[in-house]
């Protein structure tokens, strides 16, 4: 799989929900609102409402598109899984799991609905927080996102969780030791509220890779495999 730059969505740029092959599709809600985000100021405020609300349109949007195109999307969803290698890593609850010299960190709490959105409760909205530490020196140029970031049911149902960064960070090189926050919203039927479990893949980008590499079948080859997958548990 060729290297992904950060973004805000998880995946490839764009945000689906998929359902397991059979699954009874769920209808979204049709507002967008505000999720979590941390404020020093009025205009830093104004900054952070505005990223976090992109992450709440997201999430939206990722359930919207459920209904409009499920049976496509979970064909090509399952379809691009079997195309690569996948080496799941299941982490206890509030533990961490390290993948290429990176400590990860994950937790899902519910989270209010925003106050415009006109969806009952037959949805949950939960709150996605990650955080990441390189303690490895070797690994400080992995500095992009991680991938495929969702939460699945025992029933194999996924539902796509957008993200973002939370606050500012460096782009060249992380500081070895020091914890990076990202968060997250995803919404989900409320009688899966509480089993439903985030699993996410680690970038293998490097920023002091050549951007001419990236684009070659020999740079690609030069990179970490990004074949780990973190699977969190909640209990």
């Amino acid at each position: 799989m060729a290297a992904g730059a950060p973004g805000l969505a998880a995946g490839e740029g764009q945000s689906f929900a998929q359902g397991a092959p059979g699954a009874e599709p769920f209808p979204g809600p049709e507002t967008t609102g505000q999720g979590p985000a941390e404020s020093t100021g009025a205009q830093a405020g104004g900054r952070s409402k505005r990223r976090t609300a992109l992450v709440a349109a997201a999430a939206v949007l990722a359930c919207l598109l459920t209904t409009a195109a499920q049976t496509y999307d979970g064909h090509v969803f399952y379809e691009k899984t079997t195309e690569k290698e996948t080496k799941e890593i299941v982490v206890a609850a509030g533990q961490a799991g390290k993948v290429n010299g990176v400590e990860w960190k994950a937790a899902l709490s519910r989270t209010d609905a925003p106050p415009d959105s006109t969806h009952g409760p037959e949805v949950t909205w939960l709150r996605v927080d990650i955080s990441r530490k390189v303690v490895d020196k070797g690994s400080a140029t992995m500095v992009a996102e991680p991938t495929d970031v969702q939460v699945q049911d025992r029933a194999g149902r996924i539902w796509t969780a957008p993200i973002e960064a939370v606050g500012d960070r460096p782009t060249d090189r992380l500081v070895v030791g020091r914890e990076y926050k990202i968060q997250g919203l995803a919404i989900v039927p409320t009688p899966v509220a509480n089993e439903v479990e985030l699993s996410f893949r680690p970038s293998n980008y490097r920023s002091d890779t050549p951007t001419d590499e990236l684009f070659t079948r020999e740079g690609a080859e030069k990179l970490v495999p990004d074949v780990e997958v973190l699977r969190f548990r909640r209990r």
